[in-house]
């Protein structure tokens, strides 16, 4: 029998083991869809996959040295992937459109420098931006590659899964209706239930835990490279990545600057100091009305809300997320602000959020605003 090893963090291993087991005993689905939590390792396990479906190993699978495995690692090889475009790059002419000699780019030269970018780090969430999305055209070109395949076991990554819009939701589902034969469809998504319920009725769902703090230092020191450094992961930065190493990544450059200013918006907030802290606030990109402006506002609170917690905790006597930023919080010159307050503070932020992500009102005014009416009656 052929043994199969599908390479992964321990928390994770329960739901490897279901897949082995699959691919062991010949009863693997053809549509498999894997959900969780962003930065947790989907797509890097959607290519161990890939990798086990298209080896030819007789003996331990995947084996990474034979032609399978290495078309299913090759970020060259566009067709295995269906991924998020911007407007302009999923309308760009095919590599059969273009004449000979042109430099123009190509609809595959962008898929292949993005599915690069998630081979070399597969926990990035930034890799897409914000108006990418998978449109009917992808899928239509997708289908189109089918007649190509030949004999060999095709695997087609579908990368953001809840990108899809509408008219290409509907067309990916006649596919997965007459799946083609020796042909797999891994999905990955953060957000399942933005996907159609017929679609996810025809997967086998996987869901994916997020990992241990320690496995977060892990990775995430282990993508930082040799160039990286270690003391840059600090006790901070994995307790605001909760469990994803592509968080992680993110707050090793911005968790410093983004908690320095939440325990500042915290206290100017008590003392009614708020001509200071709009001037910082006015000082981030946060200023930015344009929708990298909004995405940065929302990392900001994010760790603003983290924070309110952590000193609800701290209230209560429980460990604590952000224990350097949260200690360096002095709560002590305001005695009204009890356990009430800081729950209260914490739904205003998540309230402030959602304004923000809904569009009806600039980042910047609903920052301002919150800055005011976060601890309103307790001052």
């Amino acid at each position: 029998m052929i043994e199969y090893r599908l390479n992964g963090p321990v928390s994770q291993e329960r739901q490897r083991i279901r897949l082995m087991a699959a691919l062991r005993e010949n009863r693997f689905p053809q549509a498999i869809l894997i959900d969780g939590p962003a930065g947790i390792g989907k797509k890097a396990l959607a290519i161990e996959i890939a990798k086990a479906l298209q080896c030819s190993n007789e003996n331990l699978r995947p084996c990474g040295c034979c032609f399978g495995c290495k078309m299913a690692a090759d970020p060259g090889v566009t067709d295995n992937w269906v991924i998020p475009l911007e407007s302009k790059e999923a309308h760009a002419r095919s590599s059969d459109d273009v004449s000979a000699g042109s430099t123009a780019k190509t609809v595959e030269d962008f898929k292949r420098a993005y599915i690069d970018e998630i081979f070399k780090n597969p926990y990035r969430t930034d890799i897409f931006g914000a108006g990418a999305e998978i449109s009917v055209d992808l899928i239509r070109n997708m289908t189109k590659s089918f007649a190509l395949k030949g004999d060999r076991v095709r695997v087609v990554i579908v990368a953001e899964a809840d990108r899809m819009n509408d008219s290409a939701a509907n067309a990916f589902l006649k596919t997965l209706e007459e799946v083609p034969p020796n042909t797999y469809f891994i999905l990955t998504t953060s957000s399942r239930e933005r996907l159609l319920q017929t679609i996810r009725s025809r997967c086998l769902a996987l869901h994916l835990l997020p990992l241990t703090d320690a496995e977060v230092r892990k990775e995430t020191v282990k993508l930082l490279g040799e160039d990286g450094d270690e003391e840059s992961v600090t006790d901070d930065v994995v307790g605001l990545a909760v469990g994803s190493a592509g968080k992680a990544l993110y707050y090793v450059d911005h968790a410093a600057a983004w908690c320095n200013l939440a325990k500042s918006f915290v206290e100017k907030s008590l003392s009614g100091d708020y001509s200071e802290l709009f001037g910082e606030l006015a000082e981030t990109d946060m200023a930015d009305s344009t929708d990298a402006g909004r995405a940065e506002s929302g990392y900001f609170l994010e760790v603003l809300s983290f924070l309110l917690a952590d000193l609800l905790r701290k209230e209560s006597g429980a460990a604590l997320r952000l224990p350097a930023t949260t200690n360096a919080v002095d709560l002590e010159r305001f005695p009204r602000v009890d356990a009430a307050a800081l729950e209260r503070a914490v739904v205003t932020v998540q309230e402030t959020m959602s304004r923000i992500a809904s569009r009806r009102t600039g980042a910047m005014m609903c920052l301002q605003s919150l800055a005011i009416k976060l601890f309103e009656g307790y001052k």
